[in-house]
């Protein structure tokens, strides 16, 4: 069986590399999006088993992103957990209501997101779906 492939999408170099680090070193594909427009181009491509999506980017921000790949017929299943120092009630909401599956408040705890990562996937990867 391949590992799952994770699509990681963060403007910041250092989150970013952290993130791609701890999930790589788990035994995941790793691939990298620096910017919104990256971000959505790169999910068409890979078709990642998980998207793990910032908000505030360049080019384009993630709810916009995330409102995209939602409403494209090849992308739309894929999970997505938003990642965002956005932490009012009324920006968790929309992220939930444009058809995120998880929302992490920056900063995370490490193991807390690898956890959320491995039960999305999990979910994901029941047999005879």
């Amino acid at each position: 069986m391949n590992a799952p492939r994770i699509l990681v999408a963060d403007d910041d170099n250092t989150i970013r590399r952290f993130i791609v680090t701890l999930l790589a070193d788990r035994g995941y594909e790793i691939h990298e999006a620096a910017d919104g427009e990256q971000a959505f181009q790169a999910a068409e491509q890979v078709k990642p088993d998980l998207m793990l999506l910032d908000l505030i980017m360049p080019f384009r921000d993630g709810f916009d992103v995330l409102q995209d790949l939602k409403h494209t017929p090849e992308t739309r299943r894929i999970p997505i957990i938003i990642m965002s120092v956005k932490d009012r009630e009324d920006e968790i909401v929309k992220g939930f209501s444009l058809g995120a599956e998880d929302y992490v408040v920056k900063p995370f705890n490490s193991l807390e997101l690898v956890a959320r990562v491995k039960k999305i996937l999990d979910r994901g990867m029941l047999p005879g779906e």
